[in-house]
């Protein structure tokens, strides 16, 4: 049985910020991660597809304040600065090509008008759902739900105001030429991770933490947990004592919801447009609106992304299933001509695969002061780390980020102890 100054549970965005401020300090440490490879919700598929895809997080949010721009910049991976897919800047496809202009800003000003109440109503101390500032009877409100569910990955109705007014946006949001999960695996170049290692049980109760694998045991002085809160909610670690119930509590009122894409290599970029990111909207307005990221860095590939319940209900579908509402949005926008066109399809299934189960946190209304509990250590011996940790930047990769040089510090004092 080994013993380390720390163990960090997950080689995510946090697990790996923490061992490498870990390393840094010169501890011995250990990172222990499930799967067969790092990033966790931060990677790069460049086998499926011929080119890079990110199955999970793509954009540089927050970008000007995020600190893997700068990481990016000096690993000379390159972004693209100058999309934005905020309500102003959203191209927007009816039958044939675009929307009308006029259609195009009633829809850009609903959307903005919302979330400003939304974002307005939590820095006034509102702690009330997203829906509450939303107009039931307007005809944008399929599209804003779209919009809502791929920013929180939940419905409006579960998501808080307090919580969502504390994000900071400012920055602006760009996309990765090569893949934001490549640049995360780039920067933990170098790092030591124990890959396909999952953690069974943590035991707590005495001044060291046992670490239990299906490998073996290893003993530490302090311990960060870096998994996905849903995996926590879900009980896929055991610990003994139980975590306290308060704790447990604030892991229900910060679930991850749903955030899938699906991916559609073509055989040609889609003609007549550049590197935008827009929705198919249907003249049949029962049909909900169909997300697109077209022509990425000029590859021939098209990107949906579906959040909240209606992204849950997609990603259950079968792929056939899947197939055909993808090319009914893709012929109502650009042809009939789409049909010949599709190479190859990939999709995600982030919220039943067990290492992660869903797409990122959101309070729940009423609960937006959970998400505080994240950084309280647990028994002097246990700290957390994660998107769901950060304040100002859950849901992100760099809030992961951040949080785990954080945790990491505060388990360097825990064990110092």
């Amino acid at each position: 049985m080994s013993h380390y100054d720390v163990a960090v549970i997950g080689a995510g965005a946090a697990g790996l910020a923490a061992g490498l401020t870990l390393q840094k300090a010169g501890r011995s440490f250990i990172v222990l991660e499930a799967r067969d490879r790092i990033g966790g919700r931060a990677f790069t598929d460049t086998a499926t597809l011929g080119l890079p895809f990110d199955m999970g997080a793509h954009w540089l949010h927050s970008a000007r304040q995020n600190p893997f721009t700068a990481i990016a910049d000096t690993l000379g991976i390159a972004y693209k600065s100058d999309i934005d897919f905020g309500p102003d800047h959203a191209t927007r496809l009816g039958r044939g090509g675009l929307l009308p202009a006029a259609a195009q800003a009633e829809a850009s000003d609903y959307i903005e008008t919302v979330l400003n109440a939304a974002i307005g109503a939590g820095a006034a101390g509102r702690d009330v759902a997203f829906s509450d500032v939303m107009d039931p009877k307007n005809r944008w409100n399929s599209l804003t739900r779209q919009l809502i569910g791929q920013i929180t990955s939940s419905d409006p109705e579960l998501c808080s105001t307090l919580d969502g007014s504390r994000y900071d946006y400012d920055g602006g949001d760009f996309p990765v030429r090569d893949g934001y999960g490549a640049l995360v695996a780039r920067h933990a170049a170098g790092l030591p991770v124990t890959l396909s290692t999952p953690v069974t049980r943590i035991d707590w109760s005495g001044r060291e933490v046992r670490v239990e694998t299906g490998r073996g045991t290893v003993t530490a002085s302090a311990i960060v947990i870096a998994v996905p809160v849903n995996v926590l909610i879900a009980g896929g670690i055991r610990f003994d004592p139980a975590l306290p119930a308060t704790l447990v509590e604030a892991f229900h009122d910060c679930p991850m919801g749903v955030s899938e894409k699906l991916a559609i290599l073509l055989d040609r970029p889609v003609d007549g447009f550049g590197h935008v990111y827009g929705d198919v909207i249907f003249e049949d307005a029962s049909k909900a609106p169909f997300n697109l990221h077209l022509n990425p860095f000029g590859r021939p590939l098209l990107v949906s992304h579906f959040g909240g319940s209606h992204g849950a209900a997609l990603e259950k579908l079968g792929d056939a299933a899947m197939m055909d509402l993808a090319m009914e949005a893709l012929v109502e926008a650009f042809g009939a001509g789409m049909r010949t066109r599709v190479v190859k399809t990939l999709r995600t299934h982030w919220a039943s695969d067990p290492y992660t189960l869903g797409g990122y946190s959101h309070a729940k209304p009423g609960r937006a002061v959970s998400r505080l509990r994240f950084s309280e250590p647990v028994g002097d011996r246990i700290v957390l780390a994660g998107e769901h940790c950060s304040i100002p930047f859950f849901s992100t990769v760099h809030g992961a980020h951040l949080s785990g040089i954080a945790a990491a510090e505060k388990a360097l004092s825990l064990a110092a102890a």
